[in-house]
């Protein structure tokens, strides 16, 4: 009986100490797995951007006022650029001449550099453009500016099109030439709000995978349909920085069916010109996710000419060099690309 009770008591003991064994064994595991969890580091978790900077609506929309207040601008040392998205493609730069006016005209003339001979020349006015295209594949394009060309990019195939025909002038009357914002019209809303976007850590020192995120300040235009005739819409949104003094920063342009038609970032702000006392963005990228390029406007102080008077000629392109002329308005199977 004695050793029975004594077997029972080593017994006990002896699992005593294994458990006791086990615990320290668990809690120094624990322990070590905690530690390395606190020690890792990711680089691509992204950090908000400091300090960002505050502002009201009635300041934001005051950086609007150059665009919505131009009247006219010409001017003759434009550095361009086209990108074609779908054959990702990056043509040489170019040098062109650029002439504006209020509501709608345009005329752009793309001149290779150097040399100076005419690559292209586009104008625009009412909802109508003329596109001549003198290198490469020389036509002459008369269209419609809000009509949907689908079918006839289709029909180029990959072989004809290019980030030069796929342009249109008015895509560049949208970026400088803003329609003024309709603050008294009931029809239309204007909303602000926070918007933060990832990207990689613009610090020349941060680490490969380093992730940022910068907080903008979004502006949208809002037009508010009659009951019975649809939802409202999104027709602009404004972009201001805040960790840039919330300058202004990006614009977007939405179409009848909501999709992103035109999106316009601008940089580098100057004075360009003697006669007006505005900052004016020197770099501005014209995006057209849908027609598959982008162009990148180089300007500079160089006769950047704000409201000058314009001839009445100025906006005028006739097809003299004759041209392979195509109406994208008329139907496909009636004329060759």
């Amino acid at each position: 009986m004695v050793q029975a009770v004594r077997f029972w008591r080593e017994t006990r003991d002896r699992v005593k100490r294994i458990n006791l064994l086990l615990m320290i064994l668990a809690l120094a595991l624990f322990g070590s797995s905690c530690k390395r969890l606190i020690v890792t580091k990711d680089n691509s978790i992204p950090k908000l951007i400091t300090p960002l900077a505050d502002a009201k609506f009635g300041d934001l929309i005051k950086q609007l006022q150059p665009f919505t207040n131009l009247q006219s601008l010409r001017t003759s040392r434009v550095g361009i650029v086209f990108v074609d998205a779908g054959l990702t493609e990056r043509w040489p730069e170019t040098n062109a001449i650029m002439v504006l006016q209020r509501p709608d005209k345009i005329r752009l003339i793309i001149q290779a550099p150097v040399v100076k001979s005419k690559v292209a020349e586009m104008v625009s006015e009412s909802n109508r453009f003329k596109v001549a295209i003198y290198q490469q594949s020389p036509r002459f394009l008369i269209g419609t500016n809000d009509a949907d060309y689908s079918m006839w990019r289709a029909k180029l195939g990959e072989k004809g099109r290019s980030g030069l025909v796929e342009a249109r002038p008015f895509h560049f009357t949208e970026a400088l030439m803003m329609r003024p914002l309709n603050l008294n019209n009931p029809r239309f809303a204007y909303s602000i709000e926070e918007s933060l976007v990832e990207e990689a850590d613009p610090n020349p020192k941060a680490k490969k995978d380093a992730r940022v995120l910068r907080s903008f300040y979004v502006i949208s235009e809002v037009e508010i349909l009659p009951e019975g005739q649809g939802a409202s819409r999104v027709l602009r949104r404004f972009w201001f920085d805040r960790t840039n003094s919330s300058r202004f920063a990006r614009q977007q342009i939405f179409d009848a069916k909501g999709e992103l038609a035109t999106e316009v970032h601008y940089t580098d702000f100057r004075k360009l010109s003697e006669a007006s006392q505005d900052l004016w963005p020197s770099v501005i990228w014209v995006m057209r996710p849908h027609d598959g390029y982008s162009a990148r406007l180089l300007f500079n102080e160089e006769k950047f000419e704000i409201n000058p008077e314009l001839p009445p000629n100025a906006f005028v392109l006739e097809n003299t060099d004759k041209l392979t002329e195509l109406d994208l308005d008329k139907p496909p199977a009636t004329q060759t690309p």
